[in-house]
């Protein structure tokens, strides 16, 4: 019989081993992506390939992990080697989210026997294709996101292999910084190996499989018991990006029908546009990864994220759809509809479980990208940033503000980076102000950020939604959509699509105003003293305060409880509750 304390000091050291590695990575990251964004992960998988645990940078990619070690076991399992680091970034090959998503993995040995695979994805500022930052509004297939590259050996106890890291250099515009993050990668699963070593010295082999296999079915078992909670029935929601990249007459749509029977979910996407000629085409692996994060906000944050979420889940994702693209369809502007993907799952499980319900974030999610021929060093770069939103209110919480969608752990890069590293001048950045959906609860506010370019360069802008916003529950109300647009020195404006690639010239400045989260509950039931302040904070202006939410101020410091009774009495009798 196991020792119950050693085997929870197990448990507990592999969390420390994934929170050791995603430091390593982090902190000997080259660019600004991962060093600063935080866009990566690292964790570790069992011996078959089913992913245990992951850090705490994007939670989804520790589902994504399997893919991976199951190619490598696949092709490599005769030859397979202690101390061998394989690369690849094919999302049709090993998962990964989109072609700049580089994954690395080692297998984890102790006493000859295979143990794990320690795992690292973390997104790369250019990997060739044919646009800098390798995702081009002009891509129509994936051999134009950039270098594709299979399962193959990168290192081994020889050390790196040569050839190889040639071939990946040879093919960015960015090779420093691209050589120096995979070799981060490989430093934090080398590092996880070792670790992981140590503990089957420290406790034994049998004690840290059984710690695993714990884990995994710890979460089988807590995720099925949330669900079983729950009524059962059918609940759908949908929603739409602008277009699909390449006909811009029409919006695409992700529709998604969740039935709950017992302790089990069947998850469809059977209602979704087919795929996307451009690349706004996600990945059927990311989606059921974004689809089983959102079951876990939807029902108990505590429940680790690991390959047990998918024994509670069966999905029907039709090929040839949005969110199942069929080989060679680009992927690589996947975030916005893989966020709107699991905004959608959200949205459905909301109806089984409404006090865990949480809004749609802001859907301008993406990122947008610089080439440029020289940075700050003289060297040419790539400047990639990721679109930092407003969540949404949840059923007890005002939203977050300025943060990234669905992620929510990666933070933007600091504007000192950005101006000490790239040719440019960051002229604004502020709240925007009524961007957060009114409700009983506010979604968190989206920003208006402007950048003055100092150099001629290369700019993509990967977003969406700037035609179609969110939505809110429960009374709440949707955020209003974000956009983009180049200014002049004169102060002429010009509004930018959310998929675009275009030369862009010194002396000219970018603005990207981004969305806010949505609301949940009517928002005349926000208390008026909530109101007031967020007026004072600058959330929402006087007229918003009046005519969304009912709230009379007599000064920028108190209510006018009478008026406002009054107002609202009025704007509820009419709009009554749906149903009434």
């Amino acid at each position: 019989m196991r020792d119950p304390v050693a085997s929870e000091i197990v448990r507990n050291r592999l969390r420390e081993i994934a929170g050791a590695m995603e430091h390593a990575l982090f902190h000997s990251g080259y660019s600004p992506i991962l060093r600063e964004s935080l866009d990566g992960s690292a964790g570790f998988t069992d011996a078959t390939g089913r992913g245990v645990l992951g850090s705490g940078g994007i939670p989804y990619h520790v589902l994504l992990y399997p893919s991976m070690v199951g190619r490598i076991l696949g092709t490599y399992a005769a030859t397979l080697a202690d101390g061998d680091c394989f690369v690849a970034n094919d999302p049709y090959k090993v998962a990964n989210s989109h072609v700049p998503d580089v994954v690395l993995a080692t297998p984890v040995y102790h006493a000859g026997h295979l143990i794990a695979f320690a795992v690292s994805i973390s997104h790369k500022p250019d990997v060739g294709g044919i646009v800098a930052g390798s995702s081009s509004a002009f891509a129509r297939e994936v051999f134009h996101d950039g270098l594709l590259i299979p399962p193959v050996r990168l290192k081994t106890q020889r050390g790196f292999v040569p050839e190889i890291e040639a071939i990946i250099r040879n093919n960015s515009r960015a090779p420093d910084e691209l050589i120096g993050d995979i070799r981060a990668q490989v430093g934090a699963v080398l590092l996880g190996a070792a670790k992981l070593r140590a503990l089957c010295d420290e406790y034994s082999r049998p004690e840290v499989q059984a710690a695993m296999a714990w884990l995994l079915a710890s979460t089988s078992e807590r995720v099925r018991a949330e669900i079983a909670r729950w009524p059962d029935g059918t609940a759908e929601a949908s929603g739409r990006l602008d277009h699909d990249g390449v006909d811009r007459r029409y919006p695409v749509h992700i529709n998604v029908r969740v039935t709950k029977r017992g302790d089990r979910l069947v998850i469809d996407f059977s209602g979704t546009s087919s795929q996307a000629a451009g690349p706004f085409n996600a990945p059927r692996g990311t989606v059921e990864s974004v689809s089983q994060i959102a079951l876990v906000t939807a029902s108990d944050n505590a429940i680790p994220v690991n390959s047990g979420l998918a024994e509670a889940i069966e999905f029907v994702i039709p090929p040839g759809s949005l969110v199942n693209p069929r080989y060679p369809a680009t992927v690589n502007n996947y975030f916005p509809a893989a966020h709107l993907a699991y905004t959608c799952v959200q949205s459905a499980l909301a109806k089984f479980n409404p006090s865990q319900a949480i809004a749609p974030a802001g859907f301008s999610s993406g990122a947008i990208a610089l080439g440029y021929a020289q940075d700050r060093s003289g060297r040419a770069a790539v400047q990639y940033e990721l679109n930092r939103t407003g969540l949404g209110a949840t059923a007890g919480h005002d939203g977050v503000s300025l943060t990234v969608a669905m992620n929510q752990f990666t933070p933007g890069t600091p504007i000192e980076i950005l101006e000490s590293e790239y040719p440019l001048r960051v002229v604004r950045f502020d709240m925007r102000q009524n961007s957060g959906g009114p409700g009983r609860y506010r979604g968190g506010l989206g920003a208006i950020r402007e950048y003055e370019l100092l150099d001629d360069s290369t700019l993509t802008v990967r977003a969406t939604n700037y035609r179609f916003g969110s939505w809110g529950l429960f009374g709440g109300a949707p955020s209003p959509p974000a956009g983009a647009a180049l200014l002049d020195a004169s102060g002429g404006a010009e509004s930018l699509d959310s998929l675009e690639t275009r030369a862009v010239r010194r002396g000219q400045s970018l603005r990207m105003i981004y969305a806010g989260g949505s609301g949940c509950g009517a928002a005349i039931e926000r208390p008026a003293a909530a109101v007031l302040l967020d007026y004072r904070n600058g959330y929402v202006s006087r007229d918003q305060a009046r005519s969304l939410y009912g709230v009379v101020l007599c000064s920028d410091t108190e209510v006018d409880e009478c008026a406002t009774n009054e107002l609202r009495r009025a704007m509820a009798a009419s709009n009554p509750p749906a149903g009434e």
